[in-house]
């Protein structure tokens, strides 16, 4: 079984005791549901820190979440924004675990805009699954935002987008993250979570089946 090896930045001493037990609560918890869904058989260092001015969080979340290869994953917490909760950890946690799984065991990689975008489809859909699996019930605000964006909403940014999908160069920050006049806010995020819902509903797979899946099973 694998390991999710936690390590807290904490030099800074922010974080309390409390916080660090929530911590290591919410990543058992992940390790837990990561090894019901998968062979999770490699290690992990999961580092949890504070932010600052290279390391945003989603002010509406308070935390973010990146993952730099297969066996690291970085958290960044920011407690002047919203409460921690164990529930926002985990939920994070599992999302980034999809891009560890997915570099650990595939010998891809997301070299265009379209196998990106499923690339966070995929982690998307698999933080919702960790939420529903263990019965938990605050979701954050990103993951509401993203399954409540209606379908005239994803036809726009389809036709904005669709004649850049095969594109291995664009503009990251605009498309997946702040958006403008014309795209919402984690727009890729969005198509990337329609696109994968619809290839589970279409395909009768299963969302761990598919994070482990090539990119050619996924049509633009």
């Amino acid at each position: 079984m694998g390991k999710i090896k936690l390590f807290i930045a904490n030099a800074n001493r922010k974080f309390t005791d409390e916080e660090i037990s929530l911590f290591k609560s919410a990543a058992e918890a992940a390790e837990g549901f990561i090894s019901d869904n998968f062979s999770f058989d490699y290690d992990v260092d999961l580092v949890i820190t504070s932010p600052s001015f290279l390391m945003n969080t989603i002010p509406e979340d308070g935390i973010s979440g990146r993952t730099y290869n297969s066996q690291l994953i970085a958290l960044v917490i920011n407690k002047q924004e919203t409460k921690i909760t164990e529930d926002a950890v985990f939920e994070t946690i599992c999302h980034e675990m999809s891009h560890s799984l997915r570099w650990e065991k595939l010998d891809e990689y997301a070299n265009t805009l379209f196998k990106t975008i499923i690339l966070e489809g995929l982690a998307t859909v698999l933080e919702e699954k960790a939420l529903l699996e263990t019965n938990r019930q605050k979701k954050q605000f990103f993951l509401k935002e993203v399954q409540n964006t209606d379908q005239a909403t994803i036809n726009r940014m389809i036709a904005m987008l669709k004649n850049s999908f095969d594109d291995a160069n664009y503009d990251y920050d605009r498309i997946f993250y702040s958006g403008d006049d014309s795209l919402p806010r984690w727009t890729a995020y969005r198509l990337g979570y329609y696109f994968v819902k619809q290839h589970l509903n279409q395909s009768g797979t299963t969302i761990a089946d598919a994070t482990l899946a090539s990119y050619t099973k996924f049509s633009s």
